[in-house]
């Protein structure tokens, strides 16, 4: 009798062992990748500027700023030939936003003080809406004329008056911004 107890316990187990589970094959994570951080590059160091160097690009742009815009007879349109001098300023005063300045105009010595006033005014306002135009805050700039009472040239002849009949800048704030683009120029 024992083996007839032990064949039915026997077929148990092989059927309990067959139809065991088989084992689950090992999941592996699949790996995330993770994202590239690049490193922040540092900046190059700015480029070194000594008191000297800021005076002298300061000086050249105020130069710039005050090249004259000459003027025909009895005219206040601005001459194709002095819009490129009225371009490299808008170009400085675009590029130095806290710079602002004077237009003063003047008139050769051929009219009345009073005429000459009002066509030194024409002048400057022209100048001024030409940069206006070109992008400039008109805020950032100021008329004024002087009309004949200024001559560069004290001549009493064509190229006397030539000198004399002009629109001239003056930085009148923002001046020492002018290097600014330059470290230890601030």
């Amino acid at each position: 009798m024992t083996k007839l107890i032990a064949v039915p316990i026997l077929f148990v187990g092989l059927v309990l062992v067959g139809c065991s589970k088989k084992p689950e094959p090992e999941v592996v994570p699949t790996p995330v990748e993770q994202p590239v951080v690049a490193t922040p590059t540092p900046p190059p160091p700015p480029p070194v500027a000594n008191e000297a160097s800021c005076t002298s690009i300061i000086e050249n742009m105020v130069t710039e700023l005050s090249a004259l815009v000459h003027f025909d007879t009895d005219k206040f349109d601005i001459r194709p030939t002095d819009s490129a001098t009225l371009d490299r300023k808008a170009l400085i005063l675009q590029s130095h936003p806290a710079v602002r300045a004077r237009l003063t105009g003047h008139a050769d010595e051929r009219h009345t003080a009073e005429y000459n006033l009002v066509l030194g005014s024409k002048r400057s306002e022209s100048a001024k809406d030409y940069l206006v135009g070109k992008g400039i805050d008109r805020n950032r700039i100021e008329t004024a004329t002087l009309g004949e009472t200024a001559p560069i040239d004290p001549g009493h002849d064509e190229s006397a008056w030539w000198q004399n009949r002009r629109a001239e800048l003056t930085v009148i704030a923002g001046r020492e911004t002018l290097a600014s683009h330059l470290s230890r120029c601030r």
